[in-house]
């Protein structure tokens, strides 16, 4: 019942307190000291202003809020009163001096910090002063000796509550929910979860969030009202200019016109006046809870509506819930933009390697089949060919399943192959498809690289070969390869047509997107005749 209720707290222990000071004075009339009737008067007026401020803190936030700086001042003069004009003699044991000044310092922690405390602690020596000063100035009876302690048990009191309530008070809250799931692919399972925690952590009728939707021109709206979640869409315009200072929550009543905004390390401002909230005009909702979060979509708010006993205890848990929910959708949206960028990726990949591998094959088996319908016409055996072609079918089969495979359960990316040994099958391989002759010279022999370096550096003589076949109409291809400090080397030099030399040579796209995705540079040239190109690839690849 008293869970996050501050206000409810102190008034009810003022209450107590002021009751508990008339009822001793009342039982043992010899305590009335030097006030004689005024003290009863006093205490008696005093504890029927602590009883209104019981029904005010049950039952406005607002004003409860608002009065409590002014209570508090009356509280600090009223007890230092009622203090020394019902003090009698040396009592020091029945005297309520110590009492009511924790309950000041302490009630001065609960609400504003070590600040209040500060000024409260000042406001109490200084009344202390001036009282004393005059009753023995008019001739009352004090102990100097008994009034000087007592300032110093005050000013003891006062360096410990400031201490602890600069050190120790922290904002309440709550363990936020973690979301299971895989990342980029929870974002409406986060925007329940977190709907739902505010709700329930609040004991709450209801709770909505106004989120917007990624580049679309309109806001997604979530409400939970404890039986379900309802999505909804906004036009941009519903909320357009309503979005406060981001994690700064606030409490809002329509109706009234009152608003209490939470501020950074200061105390919550309370603002009189119209209260721009259009996501609680959509909701039908005048009394809530509010707080603006930022993403990198755009701005977005919750609302929380039926909070039993709603205060200013809920403002430091409503922010929290914000930054969490803030956090939390930014976090969804890298992992869903890194998820679009693998996927691109590996698109690219698969691209260039259907490219490289499947569509060159397919042009040289093309090629071959068509030198092939020549020979037949030319009365030559075609047997041996047919066989031929057979055994490239094979071979590019198996190319097409070890793909597959590598697409399936990914690359063993710690394993190491020769790298000379590959390209040497693979040139031999061909060097019979688009029956031209292919020489390598490649230093040192061998050549440890990772299997996936090997494929890389496969594929691009695949497309480099094809191009110049196909293209160059070359007869000789020489590949050289080497590996030193320096990195990693392949030339590959042919002597057929090269490039036209009005224009700069192009650039092919398969080959330039590899190295530059091994960190390479490629350079083309005229090779008079032929074409030549000088891949260079940083030595930590290898």
């Amino acid at each position: 019942m008293f869970a996050r209720r501050t206000g409810k707290v102190l008034a009810t222990s003022r209450a107590a307190m002021a009751l508990v000071f008339l009822l001793a004075l009342w039982l043992d009339p010899t305590s009335a000291g030097r006030g004689g009737t005024f003290i009863y008067v006093f205490l008696a007026t005093y504890l029927a202003g602590a009883a209104a401020m019981i029904v005010i803190a049950w039952r406005s936030w607002w004003w409860e809020f608002r009065l409590a700086p002014w209570v508090h001042g009356i509280d600090t003069l009223a007890f230092v009163l009622a203090v020394y004009f019902s003090e009698v003699g040396k009592a020091d044991f029945n005297s309520p001096f110590m009492s009511l000044t924790a309950f000041l310092l302490i009630s001065a922690t609960l609400r504003w910090g070590w600040f209040a405390v500060a000024w409260t602690s000042v406001a109490l020596v200084v009344l202390n002063l001036v009282i004393g000063s005059s009753l023995y100035t008019f001739g009352f009876p004090i102990d100097v000796y008994r009034y000087g302690r007592r300032l110093m048990y005050l000013g003891v009191l006062s360096i410990m509550m400031v201490w602890l309530s600069g050190e120790q008070r922290g904002p309440r809250s709550a363990p936020m929910p973690r979301t299971p799931g895989t990342p980029g692919e929870r974002r409406n399972a986060i925007l329940v979860e977190t709907l739902t925690f505010a709700r329930v952590a609040l004991q709450a009728r209801g709770a909505a969030i106004a989120v917007p939707h990624g580049e679309e021109p309109w806001m997604e709206l979530l409400r939970d009202s404890g039986y379900a979640v309802i999505v909804d869409r906004l036009g941009p315009e519903v909320l357009e200019g309503s979005f406060g200072e981001p994690d700064r929550a606030a409490l809002i009543d329509r109706t009234r016109g009152r608003r209490i905004v939470s501020r950074a390390n200061s105390y919550p401002l309370a603002l009189p006046g119209p209260v721009n909230a259009p996501l609680a005009v959509h909701c039908g909702v005048e009394d809530a809870m509010i707080v603006t979060f930022e993403t990198a979509a755009g701005p977005g708010q919750l609302l929380i509506w039926g909070i039993p006993d709603m205060c200013v205890d809920d403002l430091p848990l409503v922010e929290t819930i914000g930054r969490h929910l803030s956090s939390e959708l930014d976090r969804e949206d890298l992992a869903e933009l890194a998820q679009a960028a693998s996927a691109a990726a590996l698109r690219d990949a698969l691209a260039r390697d259907l490219h490289d591998s499947v569509a060159q094959f397919l042009a040289g088996t093309l090629f071959r089949l068509e030198a092939l319908s020549r020979w037949i016409r030319e009365g030559h055996d075609p047997t041996s060919e047919i066989n031929d072609l057979k055994t490239a079918l094979r071979r590019e089969q198996g190319e097409l399943r070890a793909m597959i495979q590598r697409l399936r359960r990914g690359e063993e990316g710690d394993r190491r192959t020769d790298l000379v040994e590959e390209l040497e099958t693979l040139l031999s391989e061909m060097s019979q498809h688009w029956h031209i002759a292919v020489s390598l010279d490649a230093q040192p022999r061998p050549m440890a690289v990772s299997i996936g370096l090997a494929h890389e550096l496969r594929q691009v003589l695949r497309e480099a070969v094809a191009n110049a076949a196909r293209h160059g109409s070359c007869r000789k291809i020489a590949v050289a390869l080497s590996c030193g400090g320096s990195g990693l080397t392949l030339r590959i030099c042919d002597d057929g047509d090269g490039f036209p030399s009005d224009r700069p040579p192009p650039r092919p796209r398969s080959i330039s997107e590899r190295v530059e995705a091994l960190g390479g540079t490629l350079s083309i040239c005229h090779n008079h005749p032929g074409a030549l190109l000088d891949i260079a690839l940083p030595n930590r690849i290898a």
